[in-house]
């Protein structure tokens, strides 16, 4: 976040009093974490290699691949394992992703708090790493290609309780909208006024005394009931994710295939029947596409929302502030390069084939006809 100032000057507020004012509430951390191609969670569960919990089921998301709650847990005063008060979430899904996140309470005037975030964000960067390759080391048995960790994405809210006072949601951001614009972007200086109105134009509400400010890396939630929301926080959090490490995939094996050597067909392959039979580049590209598809297709469709306008607008905001829609588009690109990669390299064999065919009939004719002409 670091960016060259030529006119650097200290946040400040129009009102010196609302700067001491003191906020109570709750920092969430999101961690997502990529460590392999797929997760056996029924081996995980039947062998016990972590503490499954069970958790309530969203109302709001589809219950058809549900992932492996489990609980974290961290060494106590007396040295003993406790559960980890802090981690409030923590899963394992099925593609191969670990999940967690974290919530710290705390009342700070905004000013204290955008410097408790920094120092908080930068030590639990290192503690999900820990607790990541913690449950790696317990699951690497039920992990195909495991592998810690592939790529890492996060994502934070910070949630304040509403004042007493009540002011309504325009009178909050008038008051506040410059110190929650740089709190989100973790800034120690005031923004220009334009970014301060591009953060908060992406502002949504339900009641009429709560709102909620969502940008691409953090989201500031002023209300008490917050629970609902964390899913779409986590959910979007992992799908940039898995866009991301789909895409550097794709990136790799682009070069790959585009490089000369990649183009060369097996001699195997020139053999019918036998050459079908045989792992050739082409049908690892085939199943690397179903696959891609397969797991960004559960990603797209696993929220159900119909009928639910708030929490609607609340993930189309989500998915276009972290840009996921972007990521989608250029994953859906190269998988059409793929698509026709593959009906090139297909086209190349069906024609071998058949060449390989009019040979032998040809031999086969020319035999016919010596062996006529010797008799």
């Amino acid at each position: 976040m670091e960016r060259k100032r030529h006119a650097i000057s200290f946040e400040h507020d129009s009102n010196p009093a609302h700067s001491k004012d003191v906020f109570t509430g709750n920092i969430l951390l999101f961690y997502a974490y990529d460590v392999g191609d797929d997760v056996d969670l029924e081996y995980i569960q039947q062998k016990g290699l972590v503490d499954t919990c069970a958790v309530p089921l969203s109302a709001y998301f589809k219950n058809y691949h549900l992932p492996l709650s489990f609980l974290m847990t961290e060494v106590g005063s007396d040295g003993k394992m406790i559960p980890d008060s802090r981690c409030i979430s923590s899963k394992i899904y099925h593609f191969g992703v670990f999940s967690f996140c974290y919530r710290i309470p705390f009342q700070d005037t905004f000013e204290d708090l955008k410097l408790k975030i920094i120092d908080i964000k930068k030590s639990f960067d290192e503690k999900s790493e820990i607790d990541a390759n913690r449950v790696f080391k317990k699951t690497i048995s039920a992990i195909k290609k495991p592998h810690f960790y592939n790529l890492k994405n996060s994502y934070f809210a910070v949630q304040v309780y509403p004042l007493k006072s009540k002011p309504t949601p325009d009178e909050f951001k008038e008051r506040y909208g410059s110190k929650i614009a740089s709190l989100l972007k973790l800034e120690l200086y005031a923004l220009s006024d334009y970014q301060t109105d591009e953060i908060l134009a992406s502002t949504i509400g339900y009641y009429g005394q709560d709102l909620m400010i969502i940008d691409s890396e953090a989201t500031f939630v002023y209300d008490d009931e917050y629970f609902e929301q964390l899913e779409f926080f986590e959910s979007a959090n992992i799908q940039k994710l898995e866009l991301q490490y789909f895409d550097r995939v794709l990136d790799q094996k682009l070069n790959y295939f585009y490089s000369q050597w990649s183009y060369k067909v097996p001699f195997t392959a020139y053999i019918p029947l036998i050459g079908e039979r045989m792992d050739l580049p082409v049908s690892r590209l085939a199943k690397m596409r179903v696959d891609i598809s397969v797991i960004t297709e559960r990603l797209e469709n696993s929220i159900k929302l119909a009928g639910e306008a708030y929490y609607s607008k609340l993930y189309s905001v989500l998915v276009k502030k972290m840009e996921i829609k972007e990521w989608r588009d250029s994953i859906h690109r190269k998988l059409d390069i793929f698509r026709d990669l593959y009906s090139v390299y297909q086209d190349r064999l069906d024609t071998i084939h058949e060449e390989v065919l009019t040979l032998v009939i040809i031999l086969l004719i020319a035999f016919e006809a010596f062996i006529a002409f010797m008799r």
